[in-house]
C-alpha cells in the first residue's frame, strides 16, 4: 500500500495558478520512498520550478533542503492553510487566493 506523507489526501479537483506565470499548475504524485509518496501542483511552464502544497503553500523545492516559505503569502483565516490564485484579472492587476480546504469560502484579492 502506498501512503501519502503526512496525512490525508491532497485535493487534486482544483487547479491553482502559477505564482510566478499565473499559468494553471498541475497535479503530481512524487515518489519520496518505496511506500511513501508526496503530493503537490507544479507549474505547467518547461522551465519553471515552482510548487503548490496545501501545507507549505508557494515554493521552489531544492533536494535535500527544507521548502523556503513565500513570505506575505496569504494564509486562510478560518483554517490556517496557505491560500492558492484562484484567478488573475489582467485588466485590474487582481489576483484572488482561495482557501484550499473543501467548502471555504474564504477568498483574499492582491493588487
Amino acid at each position: 500500500m502506498l501512503w501519502v506523507l503526512n496525512s490525508l489526501r491532497m485535493r487534486t479537483d482544483i487547479l491553482p495558478l502559477c505564482d510566478q506565470h499565473f499559468r494553471t499548475m498541475e497535479f503530481v504524485l512524487a515518489p519520496y520512498s518505496a511506500d511513501r509518496s508526496i503530493e503537490f501542483f507544479r507549474c505547467t511552464d518547461k522551465f519553471c520550478h515552482r510548487c503548490f502544497g496545501e501545507r507549505v503553500g508557494y515554493t521552489t523545492p531544492k533536494r535535500e533542503d527544507v521548502p523556503v516559505l513565500t513570505p506575505n503569502q496569504p494564509v486562510c483565516d478560518r483554517h490556517g492553510r496557505p491560500m492558492f490564485i484562484i484567478s488573475l484579472d489582467r485588466q485590474r492587476n487582481q489576483v484572488t487566493y482561495a482557501c484550499s480546504e473543501a467548502d471555504c469560502t474564504e477568498r483574499v484579492i492582491r493588487t
